[in-house]
C-alpha cells in the first residue's frame, strides 16, 4: 500500500467564522448515529473562554435526538445519558471514581428506563489522569483541539 500521507488541516482556521449550525451532507456510518437518522446537524458556540459547545442532533423514527439526560447529580457531579433506541449507555463523573452507591442507583435507573445493563463495562482510569487533553502536535492534525477547546 506504501507510504501513509499526513493528513493536512486548514491553519488559522477562524473560529468566530466557524461557529454555528451545519448539516451535515454526507458522513461515514457511526454505531453513534441511528441508521435510519435524517435531518442531522452540529451547532458551534464559542464560549468567552476559547472552548466549544456542540449540539449534534439526528432525527430518528421522527422524534429528534440521540443524547438524552436520564439523570444527573444537583451539583452536576455526575450523570446518566442514554439515547431513544437504548443501544448507548453512558455514566458520566467529573472525577475518575464514582461511589459505588450512586453508581448502583445510575444503574438501577438505567434498569428501570429499560436499558440492558449488563451490557455495561467500567471504564479503566489512573489514579492521576493526563493532564494534557490529547496528543502534542505541532503539525496540526489534531485540529479538532483547537475547536473542542484549549
Amino acid at each position: 500500500m506504501g507510504e501513509e500521507k499526513e493528513m493536512k488541516v486548514v491553519e488559522g482556521l477562524d473560529l468566530e467564522r466557524y461557529m454555528g449550525r451545519w448539516y451535515e451532507i454526507a458522513s461515514f456510518p457511526s454505531r453513534n448515529q441511528p441508521k435510519d437518522g435524517s435531518n442531522t446537524r452540529a451547532t458551534y458556540k464559542l464560549n468567552s473562554d476559547g472552548t466549544v459547545d456542540v449540539l449534534n442532533e439526528t432525527w430518528s423514527g421522527g422524534k429528534r435526538g440521540n443524547y438524552w439526560v436520564l439523570a444527573i447529580a444537583h451539583d452536576y457531579h455526575y450523570a446518566l445519558i442514554g439515547e431513544p433506541t437504548k443501544k448507548s449507555l453512558w455514566i458520566l463523573c467529573r472525577e475518575t471514581r464514582l461511589d459505588d452507591d450512586i453508581y448502583n442507583e445510575l444503574v438501577e435507573k438505567a434498569k428501570e428506563e429499560g436499558y440492558d445493563v449488563t451490557k455495561l463495562r467500567k471504564t479503566p482510569h489512573t489514579d492521576t489522569p493526563p493532564e494534557e487533553e490529547g496528543p502534542q502536535d505541532n503539525k496540526g492534525i489534531w485540529w479538532f483541539k483547537s475547536i473542542f477547546g484549549k
